[in-house]
């Protein structure tokens, strides 16, 4: 007992959990900032007034410490959301005292004031958070804050962007006119939008583009379908090496070579025609990976490497070849560190086989055709369904989900394409021509279970229905006699193996990812007659050594656990993850330009925030993108984390945050006192007390359940869990 208590305070790491217990008190210290400025403001302009100030408190509920100091109470309460100023004649679990006419002849009380005085006080705390809201932003802009580029990492198939011809590498410049200085500015101009937004930016070759585009409905609402951008550098925060290389993939097989050993691997990199690439060796036995965090790739086969749109193209080009990665990397004592030296060192990665399931699926309609684009210019239309490809028939002579490798294989060559198109009276079968460009397949991938799969070679999108068309000679599924053509299949399990170490029990196995092909998951677009195999085949690319439970539609599963391979197909990645997420710097010039930044800050946030209550009340946001408590600790806690300037842009969006929904007209809200203010003013009578009474109780009702909902959204819906993860 003694030993197991030596081994678990031996395990336990002094600087993590100081570091831990560090940002739990920047969390703390600057939640209670927000709040202290906040209430203020209030106590304040009441003293100004000459109100008599009973109690000043930062946290509501029972009261953990006070000091009375001249006629104020000042105090800390135990609930650490909230906090108040009471005044006589202003108490908010009393709202008599308001038309008490006995406390109204104290003429230090709060009822006795002037309507304006009152109004003063009451909007005090709200122009106090506004103000120090804009401090905050302006402190993080003088210092400098990386904000995610609004660069295009990857555009959903099938989406607005999509067609309307936005691709990977595209710069955002502006929306709707509105400058556009972060990716976290196009999120919320589309989400919060109503009706068309207009995007105007540059292609990554430098032209020009003006689109105006109809969002669709996405995970989080109102969506055009572009994705942030990644840079080519492994990320510094990385603490495992060894988690680089995904587990089955290519890139867990990769060496590190000599000078001499690139040379060579450069000139001789093509893999055997029809032969399969190496299986992937045993992880236990697996050398120690040669990539390091903060490498940053500057070519492949000797190409220079740029963008990850580079990347992405590159590795698919060179799908069937040993990929000799070039990587910058400096280090300092054996540590990456950017006070270090740099080195080029080389590293090479092996192709792999295209995992095969032994099943062929039915070729579905054309779901999308980008804009100027190949299909478009041969007359393709959506709806139509290809029959067959260069005379071969889709899902008997070729596999539909190849489709995209085979035109940008014939690059630069004419290929004819067969269709089906719906007429008025009876189908028509058209033939088209196209001669496709070299992008490669597969680059562009249905990221949801209703995307379509792109052809980027000649700019089309196309579904492909997950019932069986052919079942491979000679596969497993055809040794198992359970596949027949015409079966719809309607759920895929992914069964990680045990390791060969592993006792074969339950409690040991890992649950297994499941793929619907029969209804939509949570926050899916489109609808369930979307569902496209292409994306359950995707998916499956990327657990190459999972056993695979197919389930019919008479509820019939079929295990598949051998690890088959396509012969002459490569995969189009090769298992590296962990690159840097691509950021601009945001800093002023100088303070008047700070202070710029700061100002556009602070308006952007609060007409997000009005935008984002809009768009709540009329469907268009989810009710669980919002967070309570404990999402707002834990997501403090993961800002205070990555440095000052980030806690001081979430205090500076909570302190907007608080003032605009502190004064939305809610009974017990300053809101709601302003309303009753503005109510005397006009009528020049105060509300009777049970007017009064009556929209208190409603009120704190109001806030009570509201309170419990987003509780509710955080511990069941968004699973925030404990604020240390």
């Amino acid at each position: 007992m003694e030993d197991l208590a030596f081994e678990l305070v031996a395990a336990i790491d002094p600087g993590s959990v100081f570091t831990k217990i560090l940002n739990v008190l920047s969390v703390a210290l600057g939640l209670g900032l927000v709040i202290f400025f906040h209430e203020l403001g209030h106590f304040a302009v009441a003293k100004w007034c000459d109100v008599h100030v009973e109690r000043f408190s930062i946290g509501i509920g029972p009261i953990l410490w006070s000091r009375q100091k001249g006629e104020t109470e000042y105090a800390l309460s135990a609930l650490p959301f909230g906090g108040y100023v009471k005044m006589l004649g202003q108490d908010d679990m009393d709202p008599n005292q308001m038309t008490s006419s006995e406390i109204a002849e104290n003429p230090r009380s709060y009822s006795s004031k002037s309507v304006p005085q009152r109004m003063a006080i009451i909007s005090a705390g709200v122009v106090m958070n506004v103000v120090t809201g804009f401090l905050f932003f302006t402190i993080c802009y003088w210092f400098g804050v990386n904000e995610p580029s609004p660069v295009v990492g990857s555009v959903v198939p099938g989406f607005p962007a999509w067609t309307a011809g936005m691709k990977a590498g595209d710069r955002i410049e502006a929306i709707n006119g509105e400058e556009i200085r972060s990716f976290g500015d196009v999120f919320e101009s589309v989400v919060l939008s109503t009706g068309d937004v207009r995007v105007e930016g540059k292609h990554l070759d430098g032209s020009r583009f003006d689109f105006v585009l109809t969002p669709d409905r996405g995970a989080s609402g109102r969506s055009v379908g572009v994705q942030p951008n990644q840079t080519t550098t492994l990320s510094k925060e990385i603490l495992n090496p060894e988690e680089i290389a995904i587990t089955g993939l290519p890139a867990k097989r990769a060496t590190l070579l000599s000078e001499t050993e690139a040379v060579k691997s450069v000139g001789n990199t093509t893999a055997a025609a029809g032969s399969e690439s190496p299986a992937p060796s045993d992880a236990s036995v697996a050398p120690p990976t040669p990539f390091q965090p903060g490498d940053k790739l500057i070519a492949l086969q000797s190409e220079p490497v740029n963008t990850f749109v580079d990347l992405h193209r590159l590795t698919a080009k060179f799908a069937s070849q040993d990929l000799i990665y070039t990587f910058e990397r400096t280090t300092k004592d054996g540590q990456p560190d950017v006070r270090g030296d740099t080195t080029q060192v080389r590293i090479s990665v092996p192709p792999d086989n295209v995992r095969s399931v032994g099943l062929w699926m039915a070729m579905g309609p054309v779901r999308a055709i980008r804009a100027g684009s190949i299909a478009e210019a041969a007359g393709l239309k959506v709806g139509d369904i290809i029959l067959s490809v260069d005379n071969m028939v889709m899902g008997s002579d070729y596999d539909p989900v190849r489709l995209p490798t085979y035109f940008s294989e014939h690059a630069g060559t004419e290929v004819l394409v067969k269709v089906s198109r719906q007429a008025a009276a009876a189908p028509e079968q058209h033939e088209l021509k196209m001669v496709p460009t070299d992008e490669p397949g597969w680059t562009e991938i249905p990221i949801f279970q209703t995307s379509p799969l792109p052809i980027p070679a000649i700019g089309a999108a196309y579904q492909v229905f997950p019932n069986i068309a052919k079942v491979v000679p000679g596969s497993e599924a055809e040794k198992t006699g359970m596949f027949a053509k015409g079966q719809k299949v309607t759920k895929i399990e992914l069964i990680k193996p045990p390791a060969p170490s592993d006792e074969s029990t339950a409690s040991n196995q890992e649950t297994p990812a499941l793929l619907k092909l029969n209804e939509l998951e949570k926050k899916q677009p489109g609808t369930t007659e979307d569902i496209n195999w292409a994306w359950a085949f995707s998916e499956i690319q990327q657990a190459p050594d999972h056993q695979i439970r197919v389930y019919l539609e008479d509820d019939k599963a079929i295990l598949l656990s051998d690890i088959e391979k396509v012969p002459d197909w490569y995969r189009w990645t090769r298992g590296i993850r962990g690159w840097e997420p691509a950021v601009e710097l945001q800093k002023g010039k100088s303070l008047g330009d700070a202070t710029e930044l700061g100002l556009r800050k602070t308006r952007k946030t609060g007409v997000n925030i009005y935008m984002t209550l809009r768009s709540l009340f009329r469907g268009d946001l989810p009710a669980d993108s919002f967070s309570g408590p404990v999402g707002i600790l834990s997501i403090g806690y993961r800002v205070a984390s990555q440095g000052l300037t980030d806690l001081l842009l979430f205090l500076g969006f909570l302190s907007i945050n608080l003032a605009i929904l502190n004064f939305l007209p809610i009974p017990v809200l300053d809101g709601g006192h302003m309303v009753f203010l503005i109510w005397e003013g006009v009528t020049r009578r105060k509300p009777s007390p049970r007017v009064i009474g009556y929209a208190h109780a409603a009120g704190l009702l109001f806030i009570i359940s509201l309170f419990m909902f987003v509780m509710y959204i955080d511990l069941f819906v968004n699973k925030f869990g404990s604020v240390f993860k």
